[in-house]
């Protein structure tokens, strides 16, 4: 009996050992296994059909054709051709593969077989010759492909498959050992997109081939994912400095590559803190009429894709359960049409793969309506999350945003490149969006700072809402010489804008953005503050403060969508569909004005007219000093002349505040250059940086207070405080109500003689009366449910919008689709870069394989232990 258990033992040793490669090697894997295809095909008929059915639509446009090297693909029935991007050749590949899985008619996967064949049989993917995002992509897609589509292929087919696969991997992994300008780039999606092709060729092809091929991939794959999540772990906001276009063209192939690895492996290097920050920075910038498209245009533009963003917004609501993730996407979903055009919907698969149905989405509503982000450096004002909402940003993040900016300062590991190729000279620059329409958009474009890139140099600042002086811009700006690198440049560090100060109440939001670092030293810019108020969650109000030791002609710029007049001391600009927006410029009370239009690279993908019209607002005479004070009033064509008044507080000052006069109501600014400052006009006195009254007829109804002690009429206080608040509105004045709002704090006393109760933040507060001043007791403001705090953090409410059940689909004709990828750069260009040697990390499955063989084997002998007669039998 012994000698059978010995026998036994070592015959179910000798099965376990044979077993093993071919149970490693079993195909599909990386994403799903066979068992979980039913179900798969469930959810694309039922809770996931609107993101399936425009994949299978895409892929069914695609029977019956073959694709050449070229790119160029041909139906064989008709002869119609169609030229590809080759990166979408591996795009397409996913998508072929995967349609040809969840559908039940052959001919899906039959094609996906083909194509997988016909690129395979290509041999080096490296088809331009550089090492980089073309043989990625088709490196990356022949990868999946074959995962998915393996068991349909025959021995000789597979081998070929997997021959391919090992030789492009080698290429890309000796390129990246080599030193390719890429290697060390982590905060740059080719390095992601390069080395997660290498990472899924060594995961699709674990056990089929031998683990010294694979090996060398997957520790170069899992130690480069090592170090992004280093990087990436700095980007606290979830805003990305090259914009979220390229940010999620990034993400498209990075986070299927990090996902699988988890799954086959169980390395996890896929919690990422700018993936779990990325949806309320996404939520917070989506315009209400359309999601899609972010408030934020920042950084290189090349389209607007419908489809990229969902993608890592289900990654994070399975991922972290987010439910603002979920509501963010959801919203997306149901307000886009989207594209059939499959060379482009590779990420459609991996959204598929991760969104859960389950997970209730929050209602959107419930969240505050301003944010922070702090690495972008940028203020997000709403008026609302319905349609027709107001919605402003400041933007004034360092190129690489904070994260790449304190990287390259600490020199932290891992050691790298800072690439600003993308980066515009935009800082300090605003956008306004309203009523369905861009209002003051930028001139959105492309521009590599390459001295070959075709221009115009879409990254100057005069392409910006921003200031020029004498007729330069921003540090960066134009042709950078030296090499995409920051580091080349010794002004880099010191060029750091920021937003010093930022906080928001129930209806208004203050903002001020720091410009003095951000021009060349030669000018003598000592001061430039602008301060953005967010008035009565309607209208916008600058103040740009400019101070500098020498003489300068400063130009204010603001962008229109359809062109711009001016009209006395307003600026008339034409929206879309009827929209206007008024820009009073209330000082300098002398000013002269231009219009340009502007058709910087891909413009048309943008604005369909193709241009926007730059108006430029410069002093009539050159000075040293300046304050500009504007009103930007949205309006439309229709109302344009009977549009808000907007006039100074006083004449003899116009640059210390304005008033706004529509019907009977009147909204009274002040302002001081200083927090410590007191400054009367039009009747007014604030002790403070900025104060506003609010009246009806003569009555005062609402008042705010920034960073100040005061704010009173001739004969009365209406708000103070003993010690400097930030933000502090009062509502209601003349109600029987009082509500604070934002995040002061103390003892306020408000001129409120009607009110009986005080709410600070929705919550009821003590206070005792004065005559006809209330005085709240000394109490911490309570935290307010909206807005956000300054570090853009909250928690969000529970669950209320249910998933979309409307596919909206759109079928777009094949030679009328352009590319939604961000285009390949020129890699001579790539120079003079350093690369410290940085962190390596190795990871290998085997011990993973071998626990689980111990778990297999005691399996076993447990069942044979329990049935020894069935074993004997045996």
């Amino acid at each position: 009996m012994r000698h059978f258990i010995t026998r036994g033992r070592a015959f179910l040793w000798l099965v376990l050992l044979v077993s093993l490669p071919a149970l490693a090697g079993t195909h599909p894997s990386l994403f799903f296994e066979a068992s979980q295809l039913e179900s798969l095909r469930q959810k694309a008929q039922t809770t996931h059909q609107a993101i399936y059915q425009p994949l299978f639509k895409g892929a069914t446009s695609y029977l019956g054709s073959t694709v050449s090297p070229s790119g160029l693909v041909t139906w064989k029935a008709t002869g119609k051709t169609l030229q590809l991007d080759r990166r979408e050749v591996g795009n397409l590949l996913v998508v072929l593969a995967f349609v040809g899985q969840l559908s039940t008619d052959s001919r899906y996967l039959e094609l996906a077989r083909s194509w997988l064949l016909i690129v395979s049989s290509w041999g080096n993917l490296d088809l331009d010759g550089t090492h980089d995002l073309i043989q990625a992509h088709l490196l990356g897609g022949v990868a999946v492909a074959y995962d998915l589509v393996a068991p349909k292929l025959t021995a000789t087919e597979a081998s070929r498959v997997r021959t391919t696969l090992q030789q492009n991997a080698n290429a890309l992994m000796q390129a990246s050992k080599g030193g390719e300008w890429w290697a060390d780039e982590y905060l740059q999606n080719h390095n992601w997109v390069n080395h997660a092709a290498i990472g899924l060729a060594a995961l699709a092809t674990r056990g089929d081939l031998p683990d010294a091929t694979t090996g060398p991939w997957m520790e170069l794959a899992t130690g480069n994912a090592r170090k992004v999540k280093r990087v990436l772990d700095l980007v606290t906001d979830g805003l990305w400095h090259e914009g979220f276009g390229y940010v999620t063209y990034g993400l498209s192939w990075y986070l299927p590559f990090v996902h699988a690895l988890q799954r086959v492996t169980g390395v996890d290097v896929g919690d990422l803190v700018l993936v779990k920050a990325m949806p309320r920075a996404l939520a917070a910038t989506q315009l209400p009429e359309r999601p899609h498209h972010s408030l934020l245009l920042h950084g290189n533009f090349y389209a607007i894709s419908r489809d990229m963003g969902l993608m890592p917004l289900r990654y994070a609501a399975t991922r972290y359960r987010d439910s603002v993730a979920q509501a963010t996407a959801d919203t997306w979903m149901r307000g886009t049409t989207f594209s059939s055009y499959a060379p482009e919907l590779n990420q459609r698969v991996f959204e598929f793969l991760f969104y859960d149905a389950s997970l209730r989405a929050t209602d959107l509503r419930a969240l505050p309506l301003d944010w922070y982000g702090d690495n972008q450096q940028a203020a997000v004002f709403r008026g609302g999350w319905d349609k027709g909402s107001i919605l402003f940003a400041l933007k004034n993040g360092p190129y690489g945003g904070m994260a790449g900016w304190q990287w390259l300062k600490s020199g932290m590991e891992p050691r790298g490149t800072l690439n600003i190729s993308h980066d515009h000279a935009d800082d300090n620059g605003f956008y306004l969006y309203g009523q369905g329409s861009w209002l003051a958009p930028e001139a959105p474009g492309y521009y590599i700072g390459h001295s070959g890139s075709p221009g115009p140099a879409a990254n100057q600042t005069v392409f910006h809402n921003s200031l020029t002086i004498d007729g330069l811009g921003q540090l960066g700006e134009g042709v950078r010489d030296k090499s995409d690198s920051a580091a080349s440049y010794s002004w880099y560090l010191d060029r750091k804008g920021g937003i010093p100060f930022f906080g928001s109440s129930e209806h208004f939001g203050y903002a001020i953005g720091d410009g003095a670092s951000l021009y060349a030293s030669a000018l003598g810019l000592r001061r430039w503050d602008r301060h953005a108020l967010f008035l009565d969650r309607r209208w916008v109000v600058l103040r740009d403060v400019v101070q500098a030791s020498k003489s300068h002609v400063y130009r204010w710029s603001c962008h229109f969508m359809n062109g711009a007049t001016r009209e006395g001391g307003w600026l008339h600009g034409r929206g879309e569909n009827g929209q206007a927006l008024g820009v009073a410029v209330v000082a300098p009370e002398s000013f002269d004005v231009s219009f340009t239009e502007q058709r910087p690279v891909h413009i048309q993908k943008f604005n369909p007219t193709g241009f926007v019209v730059n108006a430029e607002v410069k002093p009539s005479t050159a000075s040293a000093n300046v304050t500009f004070l504007t009103a930007l009033v949205p309006t439309t064509e229709s109302t344009w002349a009977s549009r808000p008044a907007v006039k100074a507080l006083d004449a003899r000052t116009p640059e210390v505040g304005l008033k706004v006069t529509e019907g009977t109501s009147t909204v009274y600014a002040l302002f001081n250059d200083l927090p410590g400052q007191s400054r009367e006009a039009g009747g007014l006195l604030l002790a403070g940086l900025a104060g506003v009254v609010r009246y009806e007829g003569t009555t005062p109804t609402r008042v705010l207070l920034v960073q100040g002690t005061s704010l009173s009429e001739a004969s009365r206080t209406l708000i103070s405080q003993p010690e400097a608040t930030q933000v502090l509105e009062a509502d209601g004045l003349a109600s029987d109500t009082l509500r604070l709002s934002g995040n002061g704090q103390g003892s306020p006393r408000i001129h409120a003689p009607q009110a009986t109760r005080v709410l600070w933040n929705g919550v009821e507060v003590p206070f005792h009366r004065e005559g006809d001043t209330v005085v709240v007791g000394m109490v911490d403001a309570p935290l307010p449910t909206s807005p956000s705090s300054p570090d853009g953090t909250e928690t969000p409410p529970p669950a209320g919008i249910e998933s979309p059940t409307s596919d909206g689909i759109e079928n777009e004709p094949l030679e009328g689709s352009g590319s939604a990828m961000p285009p390949l750069e020129d890699p001579e260009s790539e120079t003079s870069r350093f690369r410290p040697a940085g962190l390596s990390c190795a990871t290998s499955g085997e011990p993973l394989a071998f626990t689980w063989g111990l778990l297999a084997l005691s399996g076993v002998l447990a069942r044979w232990r329990r049935r020894p007669s069935r074993s004997h039998v045996r």
